[in-house]
């Protein structure tokens, strides 16, 4: 995945969930040198200012549809 395709996700990903909570932002992090991807979510204020409030899912970028199927959107839900 290159940083336009992470920057494209993350932006499809922050549209997916936007009706459901109006302030949710996604970013899609790549692990330089590797294959694998994080992708964070942050949908308050304090999730921006402490990480540690941010929900994060780490995965191959390969198994990107996989994780977004089966533990994003549920987790969302």
């Amino acid at each position: 995945m290159t940083h336009k395709e992470a920057e494209q996700k993350a932006n499809e990903l922050t549209k997916m969930f936007k009706s459901k909570y109006s302030d949710i932002v996604a970013h899609v992090d790549l692990i330089e040198g590797t294959d694998e991807i994080i992708i964070s979510f942050f949908w308050n204020r304090i999730s921006v200012e402490r990480w540690n409030d941010a929900q994060t899912f780490k995965c191959k970028d390969m198994d990107y549809q996989k994780v977004l199927e089966k533990e994003i959107i549920p987790f969302f839900k």
